[in-house]
């Protein structure tokens, strides 16, 4: 391990260190290419003999515990975080003792980009499994002979990307009923590791039927309704945390991307 200055992931613990093998936790880990933090690593020249990159600006393969969080709800904004592996979960607090899950984040995906605009993180971010991720501590990006405007064209390229499938995916799932929210986050999750270069048809998945059903703003017993129904009829099969897609067109049917 290197001997960089210690990154703060969380209050309980730091972790420090750069081009940190692959965890062995995890073997879905995203190709760089395929991640949304590729551009900026292209635009930092990361990896090439030539790049000059000012110590403590960018950490890759940062591991994270499960139940570790990346940041907190308030907490100032310093740092994009792309996800290696693993995945993570967003929460808003809307209430005393009430969370509302806003997002979940797989291999590929990039976390904290919406605290830019109000300097400080929006929700929280916290690891439902065993994860890893690359660190981009904005504050370093104004190097001696690099343009910060450089970069931030970059971030607002990927800003815009990400507003785009946030607004895909959220009309996806308003729908009439609960089976055709849970149709249309099925497909959602299936496009989103195809365009990872992972198997769209099987993942695991590591949230709570809560989680689920707080997201799809649905109740958790629709959800397991939905999900028995779903197995019953062939459309998914379910076993643990290994969730397969058994008949798309039909999921594509229900969700409304295609004429019953």
């Amino acid at each position: 391990m290197m001997n960089n200055p210690p990154l703060r992931l969380s209050p309980k613990i730091s972790r420090a260190g750069c081009a940190l093998a692959p965890s062995r936790e995890n073997e879905s880990e995203v190709e760089c290419n395929l991640c949304d933090l590729d551009p900026i690593c292209e635009l930092l020249d990361y990896g090439a003999e030539t790049a000059v990159l000012a110590k403590g600006t960018l950490f890759r393969r940062q591991r994270v515990a499960k139940g570790e969080t990346l940041f907190r709800d308030g907490d100032p904004f310093h740092s994009l975080f792309a996800v290696k592996s693993g995945s993570f979960m967003s929460v808003l607090k809307r209430g005393k003792d009430t969370d509302q899950v806003v997002g979940f984040h797989f291999a590929g995906d990039l976390i904290g980009a919406d605290g830019m605009a109000q300097d400080c993180y929006q929700g929280t971010a916290r690891a439902l499994e065993p994860s890893s991720v690359c660190v981009l501590r904005m504050a370093r990006l104004d190097q001696p002979g690099r343009s910060l405007e450089t970069f931030q064209r970059g971030i607002i390229r990927i800003l815009g990307q990400e507003i785009a499938f946030r607004h895909n995916l959220h009309s996806a799932l308003i729908r009439q009923n609960g089976e055709q929210r849970l149709a249309a986050f099925f497909l959602s999750l299936a496009s989103r590791h195809r365009a990872r270069g992972m198997p769209d048809s099987e993942f695991k998945l590591h949230m709570t039927r809560t989680d689920i059903a707080s997201y799809l703003g649905l109740s958790r017993e629709t959800v397991t309704r939905g999900l028995s129904s779903f197995q019953k009829e062939g459309l998914i099969r379910v076993s643990g945390r290994l969730f397969r897609l058994e008949k798309v067109e039909r999921l594509e049917e229900l969700a409304g991307n295609h004429p019953s």
